[in-house]
């Protein structure tokens, strides 16, 4: 097949007028067939909701050619008799590949598609065309809507996007499916919750007021400058807000903040966006987080700000609940129905929730990607980008800057160096990327707070304790969750007064868990009581928390740094604060590229000889050089994907696209109000069957009570039956809350091997 076969598509006319779709869509079980769903109106319903999110990028036509076709294949007799139970399901039953056919016939590659994935999932070219190969859908095409299909005589794709450039042509077909996914979702999931046979609006129940929003952004600045008039941080600050409102006037593209840590860019950030989306009238604002990092946070600070009245104006997105895999293009998981598409104004969400989803087959996480169309999206902590991704990554942001109407902001203390080079050879031309930020280096050497001190000699825990007990407060952030149990072990023993004992916080603790223990720290901080936490570096990116004195083992130079940005982050002591660099004497590693970059980091520091610790606290230019070296240590398409997408092998490239290759198994923790969710859910699966089961705002209240296990602890506690399902055939399990502890989360039985390591 040609490129210029890829171009060809069916031609609907604005309105279906005599469409002849007999039949049914959806059945309930056990109710008269006079309260099933009519195949033409779920059919006209997604084609209209379709229509109205392909308007976004110019692709209405598309999202409505994709919502008429998708279900063509159940007009047909046995699909009919199937769903009135007269049938087994079976090869002659299914009903996908009837509307792929009708679209492969007309040439329209990308609504093949969007079609034959819209339950499996996208599938690679070959599988597609065997999939229709012996699939003749023109007889029922004819009969069912006779005057609806045409073929164009010129190219019907959007003007700006050019069928010669197959990666182009490969997202337009991602941003198709999204759509098609979406509308067949919330109808599907609409009808079956009131019964009726209406549609939910297209648009978001609440649109962004980006005038509104910023007017909240800058009286929060304005609150907080008049509380603290006299801070030798407010001044620079306030340049920064002011610097990213002026800077939300130019046109749309790409963008880098550069403030140290402690520079206020979290808030300045959200005001470019606001004032950037007022500007050019765009649809929203992604805020994207490193992966694992304490998103509840962030999301509760924007939130506190933008919604104080919960209306919904912020929503956080990282529960990495996955629906299961369709075997056939008949089956839905019920958490499909319930998952995320990004229709509020404003998103917080995890890099892994993002990035998956620019490159994901699955429905679930393709559904939310037409929403990222016209928005602004803050790559928050981006030199936190997966390196063996960052070709196929930095390619997909030029395709949504280009024809999307998307502007990105890179934001980060440690800017990597993502111009084209040697070691980068698709990265940004030199103007490509304009800076908002003010003089970033002299800002640099004015916010500087800190000294550094490297450790000669590896540290054993026991020796960390002891210098850890010597400071009232203090914080020590190590690279893995168990070296955290286990020097918080250490320090527990030595401290026996009960108000003083240390605090742990890391991944292996719910959010709602961590969000509590951040609320104390600060309160103990503020109140100058003792203060001693043992962290992994979950807490470097956004955590608002000032100590005196910090412990970093050694790690990326990007994570030394930003610990440092928790360290004197107000400016109040008469001197520096102090950030110690050790190596423990147990030096294990996350593997692959945390490994390199700590490796790398120890050079870049070792060339730097006596400067280093200066260097860091007020030299960013070390970060390009840094960033340089370690691009030239590993592939930034190790996987080839660029060359899948081009073939169009989607499920390929699903698999190659991951950013943390066992990024876990979410489970639920049943404490605290999520106790109350878990027996509402339960109850309502028993006693209101009329009721959903389980909803996407049942999801998004669990999410705070989740923890993620790697595969073989989720086996584990499978097999010593310490989770059960928290309903019947739904893939979200409740473990025994005898293994959560207090204070460090998630525990394994005495007798058990301890927790395999997370990366966070």
């Amino acid at each position: 097949m040609t490129k210029n076969n890829f171009i060809s598509m069916v031609t609907l006319n604005s309105y279906v007028k005599g469409i002849v779709l007999n039949g049914y869509a959806h059945s309930i079980d056990g109710a008269p067939i006079s309260d099933w769903q009519p195949l033409d109106q779920h059919a006209i319903a997604v084609a209209s909701m379709g229509c109205e999110f392909g308007r976004a990028f110019g692709a209405s036509q598309w999202g409505y050619a994709a919502g008429l076709l998708h279900d063509l294949g159940k007009a047909r007799r046995p699909f009919q008799e199937m769903l009135a139970g007269n049938r087994r399901r079976d090869n002659n039953t299914q009903h996908a590949k009837y509307g792929a056919a009708a679209a492969f016939c007309a040439e329209s590659l990308p609504l093949a598609f969007a079609v034959a994935g819209h339950h499996a999932g996208l599938h690679n070219v070959c599988d597609l065309q065997a999939m229709v190969a012996d699939t003749n859908s023109s007889d029922l095409v004819r009969t069912v809507m006779p005057q609806q299909f045409s073929l164009p005589k010129e190219n019907s794709l959007p003007t700006h996007i050019s069928a010669e450039n197959l990666l182009s042509l490969e997202f337009f077909t991602r941003m198709v499916f999204s759509c098609l996914i979406d509308a067949d979702r919330l109808d599907s999931a609409f009808w079956e919750k009131l019964g009726a046979n209406t549609v939910k609006l297209a648009a978001s129940a609440i649109p962004l007021d980006a005038s509104v929003l910023l007017a909240r952004i800058i009286a929060e600045r304005n609150r907080k400058r008049d509380a603290n008039p006299t801070s030798p941080m407010a001044d620079i600050r306030n340049s920064i807000f002011d610097a990213c409102v002026s800077a939300a006037e130019k046109e749309k593209g790409f963008f880098s903040l550069t403030v140290p840590t402690g520079g206020g860019k979290t808030l300045a950030g959200m005001a470019f966006a606001l004032a950037h989306a007022k500007r050019h009238n765009l649809r929203r604002v992604i805020v994207v987080i490193p992966y694992l990092s304490i998103i509840e946070q962030n999301a509760a600070e924007y939130r506190r700000v933008l919604d104080p009245d919960n209306k919904g104006v912020v929503l956080e997105c990282h529960s990495s609940v996955k629906p299961r895999d369709c075997e056939n293009d008949e089956d839905v998981s019920h958490l499909d129905f319930v998952s995320e598409n990004w229709d509020a104004p404003v998103i917080v969400t995890t890099s892994v929730q993002f990035i998956e989803s620019l490159f994901a087959a699955s429905p679930s996480r393709a559904r939310k990607l037409h929403n990222i169309a016209n928005s602004v999206v803050i790559f928050d902590e981006v030199q936190t980008l997966p390196t063996h991704l960052l070709t196929p990554v930095l390619s997909v942001f030029r395709e949504l800057a280009a024809n999307y109407g998307v502007s990105v902001v890179f934001s980060s203390a440690t800017q990597p160096a993502f111009r084209k080079s040697r070691s980068l050879p698709d990265g940004f031309e030199p103007d490509e990327i304009r800076e908002i930020a003010p003089e970033p280096d002299a800002v640099y050497r004015t916010l500087r707070r800190v000294s550094y001190s490297f450790e000669s000699a590896p540290l054993d825990w026991d020796t960390l304790a002891d210098r850890l007990v010597a400071e009232p407060q203090c914080l020590c952030v190590v690279n893995l969750t168990r070296h955290a149990r286990e020097l918080w072990d250490k320090l527990n023993d030595r401290i026996t007064d009960s108000k003083q004992k240390p605090i742990h916080l890391s991944s292996a603790m719910c959010p709602a868990h961590r969000l509590v223990v951040i609320r104390r720290i600060r309160r103990a901080l503020k109140a100058g009581c003792p203060c001693r936490v043992i962290a992994t570096q979950l807490i470097e990116a956004g955590v608002d928390v000032d100590f005196p004195a910090v412990w970093r083992a050694m790690g990326p130079l990007d994570s030394i740094v930003q610990v440092a940005g928790r360290c004197n982050r107000e400016h109040k002591l008469a001197d520096f604060g102090t950030v110690n660099v050790f190596k423990p004497e147990d030096n294990k590693l996350p593997g692959g590229i945390y490994s390199t970059a700590t490796e790398q980091a120890a050079i870049t520091l070792a060339r730097l000889t006596d400067r280093a610790g200066d260097a860091l606290a007020s030299d960013p230019s070390i970060f390009a050089d840094y960033f340089s070296a370690l691009f030239q240590l590993s592939d930034s398409d190790q996987h080839d994907i660029q060359r899948e997408r081009e073939a169009f092998h989607f499920r390929t490239v699903a698999e190659k696209a991951v950013v943390i290759h066992d990024s876990g198994t979410p489970v639920v923790i049943p404490k605290g109000f999520a106790r109350h969710v878990i027996a509402e859910i339960r109850n309502r699966a028993k006693h209101a069957p009329e009721e959903p089961r389980f909803t996407r705002d049942d999801l998004r209240r669990l999410q705070r009570y989740m923890v993620n296990t790697r595969q073989r602890d989720f086996l584990f506690f499978q097999q010593h039956q310490l989770l059960t399902p928290l309903l019947p055939n739904l893939e979200i399990f409740v473990l025994d809350c005898a293994q959560y502890n207090r204070h460090v989360g998630i525990i394994k039985p005495d007798n058990a091997p301890p927790l395999e390591d997370f990366l966070l």
